[in-house]
């Protein structure tokens, strides 16, 4: 009597990775002598005692001649694990005068993923919403094992410097002769600029104010950025 193959047996799956779509078994009974069948086929691969299949549930038989062997166990090869898409990123919100921090939003959020960003010293993540310190970033999106692809450059700029309280010195005031008094801005800074409160008939000449009677404030201005007023003058 022609010999029937026993029984095919197999090894555990190495399953489908992030980067690999296909997973694998060992037959651990193999037999050169036989021919190995794979059900369904497609896709699958047979080299020695090795499968190599995408996902699906598979059995194997064993023929030798005309004798096939019984089916083996049901094999199951998982769907592979999904890598996310590349984060991207919508307009940065930049620090202002009052905050130091900028953020920005993860356009294409998804709350399954989890959402890491680099460097991450002094950012939180909430949502969609990043906010983070001075800096250039990325951000990556991970399941499970899976990392995407950084996202591009994220760039927040240094916060804007907001002026020094104005400081000044003492008053010349009016005399006989000279119906206006004066004083210098003690911690003058020649990139910002000054105003003064009330401005009627005063003018601002470098460090220098010259003021008709009357109590004055002076403020510094860089950018947005308003210092707090000075001391009355």
């Amino acid at each position: 009597q022609p010999t029937t193959p026993a029984q095919p047996t197999t090894g555990t799956v190495t399953q489908p990775t992030c980067s690999t779509a296909t997973g694998s078994f060992a037959i651990t009974n193999y037999d050169a002598a036989y021919t190995y069948t794979v059900s369904p086929s497609t896709g699958v691969t047979v080299s020695g005692n090795t499968v190599t299949a995408p996902a699906g549930t598979y059995t194997v038989t064993a023929t030798s001649g005309t004798c096939v062997s019984v089916a083996s166990a049901d094999i199951i090869i998982n769907a592979q694990p999904t890598t996310p898409a590349q984060p991207t990123t919508g307009t940065v919100t930049q620090p202002t005068c009052s905050t130091a921090t900028g953020s920005f939003a993860i356009t294409n959020y998804d709350a399954a993923y989890t959402y890491t960003v680099s460097p991450s010293t002094g950012v939180t993540v909430s949502g969609n919403t990043v906010t983070a310190p001075a800096g250039t970033y990325t951000v990556t999106a991970t399941s499970g094992t899976c990392v995407s692809v950084a996202s591009a450059d994220i760039i927040i700029n240094a916060q804007p410097t907001t002026p020094a309280q104005p400081t000044t010195g003492t008053v010349t005031q009016p005399t006989c002769s000279t119906a206006t008094g004066s004083f210098t801005i003690t911690n003058y800074d020649a990139a910002y600029t000054y105003t003064v409160n009330p401005s009627t008939g005063v003018t601002v000449s470098g460090n220098t104010v010259t003021a008709p009677a009357g109590t004055y404030t002076v403020t510094a201005t860089l950018g947005t950025c308003v210092s707090v007023a000075s001391a009355d003058i």
